[in-house]
């Protein structure tokens, strides 16, 4: 969810009176089935990618942070990032932009706002359910009154989330800083085209769709067996955490296509990677890594064969 959640400003505009909301199109709802082992090794799943004389080591991780207090076995990343040629960071999308795209930006955010106040825009059975999330965080309706569905939906994930968490993608950024290994974004966008090509999707409805399924997430407690099974390498029980708010993010305009093509690009710089001697890290995320059409399946349909966390090195 986090490269969507980075890019749901800048890919949607708001929606004008009459449209329809699109076919929910869902690209990570089918995962390989295959796929979905037991790691061998201790700690979280790897899988990796060869040639003749190099290695590219990929290691899946989730869409949220750890719980506080809990731990991951680190030594396999340590081992892999020493010596590296690159580190592949598949995580996010990154939008670049330029000053003449400023008014552009600006026209998309002032879309999001609402003159009259969030919860008295919001049918009785969604804005009981919001209030009761927002009050049982300790948030006043301030904090998100001036804000359409969507964005009031990110701030309050965002604002759910439990103190003292373990975070894994910073913590590995930081350790190939120490290692002095080179990263590799291959997420990177201008932010114009999206916003000049994204379809007039955000009706009301789905504002309050978006809503109400960001409020979904946050009153399913956040699922530690989830977190756990990752740390232990276990792929299936991994990908069973709440993503009710990252499906709705697939409804705006563009964002199916934008996934197909982060995980093309994704693939595309693991593949390239094969092409200097010894050996690279990339850290995707599960799903996109594991779903159909997805990272993996890109790798193979460019004639690689991916080796999985069921078989050890």
């Amino acid at each position: 969810m986090r490269w969507m959640l980075g890019a749901a400003l800048a890919v949607a505009v708001a929606g004008t009176a009459g449209a329809q909301t699109p076919r929910l199109e869902d690209p990570e709802a089918n995962i390989v089935a295959e796929l979905v082992v037991q790691a061998v090794e201790p700690g979280p799943a790897w899988w990796r990618v060869q040639d003749a004389d190099t290695t590219v080591w990929i290691l899946g991780v989730g869409d949220s942070d750890l719980p506080a207090g809990m731990t991951w076995d680190r030594r396999y990343l340590d081992k892999r990032l020493k010596g590296a040629n690159s580190l592949i960071v598949g995580t996010r999308v990154g939008l670049k932009g330029r000053l003449r795209d400023i008014p552009l930006i600006l026209r998309t955010i002032n879309q999001m706002k609402t003159k009259t106040p969030l919860e008295a825009t919001l049918s009785a059975p969604v804005r009981t359910r919001f209030v009761a999330a927002r009050e049982r965080i300790g948030q006043p309706a301030k904090r998100y009154a001036e804000w359409k569905g969507l964005v009031a939906g990110m701030r309050l994930m965002e604002d759910a989330q439990p103190k003292g968490r373990v975070p894994v993608v910073p913590a590995i950024l930081t350790q190939a800083r120490r290692e002095r290994v080179k990263m590799v974004d291959p997420a990177q966008y201008q932010v114009a085209p999206f916003l000049k090509e994204a379809v007039a999707t955000l009706t009301p409805a789905l504002h309050e769709q978006c809503l109400s399924d960001a409020v979904r997430d946050v009153e399913t407690p956040r699922n530690v067996a989830a977190a756990r099974a990752w740390t232990r390498g276990d792929v299936k029980t991994a990908l069973t955490g709440p993503r009710n708010f990252e499906k709705c993010l697939l409804l705006m305009g563009g964002g199916a296509e934008l996934w197909r093509r982060v995980t093309r690009d994704q693939a595309g710089a693991i593949a390239a990677a094969l092409g200097k001697p010894g050996h690279s890290v990339a850290i995707v995320s599960l799903r996109p890594l594991l779903a159909e059409d997805g990272v993996i399946e890109q790798l193979e349909a460019r004639g690689l064969r991916v080796i999985g966390p069921g078989e050890a090195e």
